[in-house]
Parts: C-alpha cells; structure tokens; sequence
C-alpha cells in the first residue's frame, strides 16, 4: 500500500514537471531593425496585433552597424540586413541562416550630391559619406565602377547611417549613399541623385538574417516572426493608404515619400520567397554567390566560405494567410 501511494506520488510529480515544462514560454526572440521602409512590415504587424510580443521582441536600433555589432555579440538572435551585411557578419566568424527575403532595392538606395555636382564623374576629388560596411559601400563601388573612377579618385569619410544628414548639412560630405527616411530628408536641403539601385538590379537585397545556433532553439518563434509579417504584408495590400498612414509617422517621413519609396523597392510575397529559395543551386544561392564574389574582388571580404545552403525555407512554406 506504502509502495502505491508512493508510486502515485511519483506519477503525480512527474505529471507535474511535464506540464509545467509544456507551459514553459520559449526563449524570447530578440531581432535588431534599423529604420528602413522594407522592414517596417515588421512593426506593422506589431501594431496590428499579428506579431506575439511574448516571442517576439523588435529591438530598434539606429542603424545595421549596431544590429551587426550586438548580433555577432550574441545579444541578438536575428537582425534585418542586407544580404551583403549577412555576409559580412558571416566573414566575421558568425554563422548565420537567411529566412526571408524582405525586399530588393530597385532605386530604393542613392548615392545623393549637393547641387554643384551636375554628374557622377563630378564627385572625383570630393568628399563622399559612405557606410564602412554593408549596402552603402557596395553602392558606392557599384557607382564607382558606372563613373570609371577608382577608391582613390574620391576623398571617402566613413559615416554610420544616422549621421548621414548631419554629415550632409554641416558640409563635412559633398555627396553621400544614402536611403529613406534621410534621402526625403537631404532632397528638402537640395541634394539631388546621381545614381541609384536601378542601375545594379538584383545587387541590394534585405533579409531576415538569423543566428545559426539558434535556427533549432527559437524555431517556433521565428515562425512566428514571418507568418506576421506575411499577414502585415497581405494587409498592405488590401489596405494600402491606410497602411502607409500607420506606417510614415514611425519613419518620420510623409505619406508620399514613403508611397514613392514603396515604388522604388520590390517586396516579394510568400510564394515568391520559397521560388526564390527553391532548386539545386536556388536563385537565391546564386544571387549570394554573385554578391560574395564582388565584395571579395573589393576586398570587403577577407576570408573564404562557403554561401551554400544559407537559407532555410522551411519558415516562409509553412505561412498560411
């Protein structure tokens, strides 16, 4: 009788401990985001209501430059990126898995100039603001290459992105690589474009960048993460001036500049992400490969790996709207 109750008692704790490990919240996901209209679908779905803010955190920051810094600290588990961001952090030493393709800049990035520079060859023997890493400096070879200047043919001062309008209007830069909200920001000033992501289709990409280590760990979370952002993105798109009013006020830009933002970025939908990463190479391997070889060429990657089979779709096949 002593060895049954006993038993009971056993049966009833172990139950206990399972269920108690069931009701267990996972691991918070932490993902860092600078302020970018290709991400901002992300904090749409926040304030819908679509994203768990138990598993979820959106960590805004003011720029990639910290995102890529707390992410290869291990204070992130995720980031948005661009692609050539992803693998700068992956030269560094710190493996990441791409889930989501965000969005591909189609003019969308520029390389902006005060009045006085009429054409692309004007900025030689100038003072250009560009980013030390990431898109910035592969738009800045990029138009480089267009001009048929060299690095040296350009005075270069290195400028994290939330110091670009400062740069810009205190006359520390002449010209600088830029994006929204800040291009709206330095038109109002006078600066103009002379040249932009529509020349170099295909070579910026955005992605939701994840730490390998945690793809296994925070796995429901992060699909979590792309079916609400997926839900945002459905929403825009039966509700598209009602979104962009929600959206353009956290930019800190108008309507309208976020609504021709909007027409210089193409956001590929659900089924255009698993095309993107489906087949032996897949588009989106060969698309890396492509970007990896140039920044290489360009010394903005010092180190050899391997851009196979980054990408996991597993998160964006399984996304019901």
């Amino acid at each position: 009788m002593k060895y049954f109750a006993y038993a009971k008692f056993f049966a009833f704790m172990l139950l206990f401990l399972l269920i108690s490990c069931a009701d267990k919240p996972s691991e918070l996901l932490k993902v860092g985001v600078n302020q970018w209209p290709g991400y901002e679908p992300m904090f749409l779905a926040r304030d819908l209501g679509y994203l768990p803010k138990h598993k979820v955190k959106l960590v805004e920051l003011p720029s990639s430059t910290e995102s890529i810094t707390l992410l290869r600290g291990g204070r992130l588990d995720a980031a948005a990126l661009t692609l050539d961001e992803a693998l700068s952090v992956m030269d560094m030493g710190t493996e990441l898995t791409i889930v989501l393709v965000f969005d591909f800049s189609n003019g969308a990035d520029v390389l902006l100039a005060k009045p006085s520079l009429k054409t692309l060859a004007d900025i030689r023997n100038h003072r250009v603001g560009v980013e030390s890493t990431g898109v910035g400096a592969l738009l800045f070879y990029a138009a480089l290459n267009h001009a048929g200047l060299e690095s040296d043919d350009v005075q270069v001062v290195y400028v994290p992105a939330d110091e670009h309008e400062e740069a810009y209007t205190s006359g520390k830069v002449d010209a600088v690589v830029t994006f929204e909200p800040i291009e709206s920001r330095l038109k109002q000033h006078g600066a103009h474009v002379l040249f932009d992501s529509r020349v170099v289709p295909d070579l910026i990409v955005d992605v939701l960048a994840v730490r390998t280590e945690q793809l296994e760990k925070q796995r429901e979370n992060i699909f979590q993460l792309v079916q609400a952002y997926a839900k945002a993105r459905a929403y825009m798109e039966q509700h598209a001036e009602k979104s962009v009013n929600l959206m353009a006020p956290r930019l800190h830009i108008t309507t309208h500049a976020l609504q021709q933002t909007y027409q210089d970025l193409i956001l590929p939908s659900v089924s255009e992400n698993i095309a993107y990463f489906s087949g032996s190479p897949s588009k989106f391997e060969r698309h890396t490969r492509e970007v990896y070889d140039l920044m290489r060429n360009r010394g903005m990657i010092k180190h050899q790996f391997s851009v196979s089979h980054i990408q996991d779709k597993t998160f964006v096949t399984h996304v019901k709207l």
